[in-house]
Formats: structure tokens, C-alpha cells, sequence
């Protein structure tokens, strides 16, 4: 049993299970991460991994981090699932973007009172 843990796989072994494991076709895996010798294969293997969980990630605006950092404190570790911290970002990001809305519908309310303003017309608040 030695033998088989100290023997590298093929390109070809290395290919099929990256196929397997991605859930696509050996050609379109071929296709992906295919190169000369092993060595390539795995460093496309790797740099296909890190390009997709970059993709996933969520980057955050200074709002978004400061609002994290308040929350949980500065430098804080969250001991938490990646499903439970993904939840909390994701929470987070939607209460900044309504207090972003709220504060352009402020803005906009402003601009129009002062239009009213301009064009003479005065404003009854009793209706």
C-alpha cells in the first residue's frame, strides 16, 4: 500500500479526477487545466481553485467593513460557519444600501422642496 501513496498520479488520472470533481467532461477539463507534465496540471488545478473562491467572495466598500468592525469589534475573529459569516455580510451590506437609499430620497425630497420654493408656489403640510 506504501507504494501506491508515494506514486504520483498521471496527467491523465490528474485530469479525470479534477473532471470528477468539478462535475464536467474529461475534454472540457482537458480544456481548463491541461498542460505538458503533471507539475502544470496541478498548477492549473490550483490557480483554477483560488480564481474561483475568488469569485465568490464578496468585497466589501469602506461602509460595508466599518459596519462589520462595529459590529463584532475591531479585530475581531469571528468564530463563526462561512455560511454564518457570509449571512452577516450579506445582512450588513443590505442595511447599508437602505440607508444609502434613504439618504438619496432625502436628497431628492430636497431638491423638489426647494423647486417648489423657486417656482412660488407654497407649501400647505396640513393636507
Amino acid at each position: 500500500m506504501t507504494d501506491q501513496i508515494n506514486d504520483k498520479p498521471t496527467r491523465k488520472e490528474l485530469v479525470e479526477r479534477f473532471a470528477a470533481i468539478q462535475g464536467m467532461t474529461v475534454p472540457e477539463a482537458e480544456e481548463k487545466v491541461g498542460a505538458e507534465t503533471e507539475e502544470e496540471v496541478l498548477k492549473n488545478i490550483q490557480d483554477f481553485t483560488i480564481q474561483k473562491i475568488k469569485e465568490k467572495t464578496i468585497h466589501l466598500n469602506r461602509a460595508q467593513r466599518r459596519a462589520l468592525a462595529k459590529k463584532y469589534g475591531k479585530g475581531a475573529k469571528l468564530v463563526a460557519t462561512p455560511e454564518e459569516q457570509q449571512e452577516a455580510i450579506n445582512e450588513t451590506a443590505k442595511k447599508l444600501n437602505y440607508i444609502d437609499l434613504i439618504q438619496k430620497l432625502r436628497k431628492l425630497n430636497e431638491e423638489k422642496a426647494k423647486e417648489i420654493e423657486e417656482d412660488g408656489e407654497t407649501i400647505d403640510e396640513a393636507d
